[in-house]
């Protein structure tokens, strides 16, 4: 019988809507080969929706979203959102209580990227640290900004870190590594913490190699040995710059997917932004939103439509005959995703 799942879409801001309307048509065409089925529901959420309602992210957006099997996500334009306004991707973080983020970055056969051996995953917590959005003034010339670490937000993003760390291992049949990255020798009592959480979650997991770095050390080391990682296990700061990193190393973020995941509900999105210079135009690059579908699908359960995905998306980036302007070609969004639907139908 075929399954059918409930998709709470918020399209976001710039070229969110454009390549969310593409994922939707890879989406749509696993149906039209029997495959599960999608009902689709579009929700506000990002600056527009400030502008047009005075918050970012409505409280029935919010309710939708739990409502739905999962959630997938446009570009947002956070930066312009003031303080009042809400904060949209942290309240989904919250309002959904995911435990991590999960961004993987992996070298593509076709693409060109710094690094010919990436392929790792950086585990990013994703509620506290110094994104907690505490932050308040001494006085006129003093600001200041609290870091929360609290040990159960930890053990929850470390504990995701050593799932993942199994099932690469299981489908590479590599020997799993987590790596956790700190600054303790500064941040004696959060960082503390962190790795005292992170250490308690590795006894659970033998067969999961442990390791902790100093995070420039780490930053370093993912430019002079990037084949060295597997798993990156990080606080909400050090995991935002460390993924970036590792997305430059491997194929930029035009190709970069992640995903937000909890015990009840998760989100999913491309990780490039809004791109106002090109919005409206249709020639984004909708491969990233397609991708992080394919980890939508895994995440469902539907793991042979999210392989298919992944191996229609590759296909045509390693012929290299159709390819965005990010990618040196000049083809538009749309005839982008038809390419990637003929590979899929073939």
């Amino acid at each position: 019988m075929t399954s059918s799942y409930s998709i709470c879409l918020l399209p976001g801001d710039g070229i969110g809507t454009e390549v969310i309307d593409c994922g939707c048509r890879v989406l749509d065409a696993l149906t039209a080969q029997g495959g599960p089925q999608f009902i689709y529901d579009i929700q506000p959420a990002g600056y527009d929706t400030f502008l047009d309602v005075g918050h970012s992210l409505p409280s029935a957006t919010l309710e939708a979203a739990k409502a739905a099997d999962a959630v997938l996500l446009g570009a947002m334009d956070v930066a312009q959102i003031p303080p009042h306004g809400g904060d949209p991707l942290g309240g989904l973080r919250i309002g959904l209580e995911v435990s991590a983020s999960i961004r993987p970055s992996a070298t593509i056969p076709g693409i060109k990227s710094p690094a010919a051996d990436i392929d790792c995953v950086i585990v990013r917590e994703v509620t506290e640290g110094l994104y907690s959005r505490d932050e308040y003034m001494g006085d006129d010339d003093a600001a200041y900004a609290i870091r929360v670490i609290t040990r159960e937000a930890s053990t929850k993003a470390a504990r995701m870190a050593f799932e993942e760390a199994r099932m690469r291992e299981k489908r590479s049949g590599k020997p799993g590594l987590v790596t956790a990255v700190h600054k303790v020798g500064v941040l004696k009592l959060s960082d503390g913490l962190f790795l005292e959480a992170c250490a308690d979650v590795a006894r659970d997991y033998p067969d999961i190699a442990y390791e902790t770095r100093n995070v420039d050390a780490c930053a370093m080391d993912m430019v002079r040995e990037p084949g060295a990682f597997d798993v990156i296990l990080a606080t909400n700061v050090f995991g935002d710059i460390l993924s970036d990193v590792a997305a430059g190393m491997a194929a930029g973020l035009g190709l970069a997917a992640s995903a937000c995941i909890g015990d009840r509900w998760a989100y999913f999105e491309p990780v490039h932004g809004t791109a106002p210079d090109i919005a409206g135009q249709g020639v984004a690059n909708p491969c990233a939103t397609v991708l992080t579908a394919g980890m939508m699908l895994r995440y469902l359960g539907e793991g042979s439509s999210a392989d298919a995905v992944e191996a229609a998306v590759y296909a045509v980036l390693a012929e290299g005959q159709v390819r965005t302007g990010d990618l040196g070609g000049t083809a538009t969004s749309a005839q982008m995703t038809d390419a990637i639907l003929a590979m899929l139908n073939a």
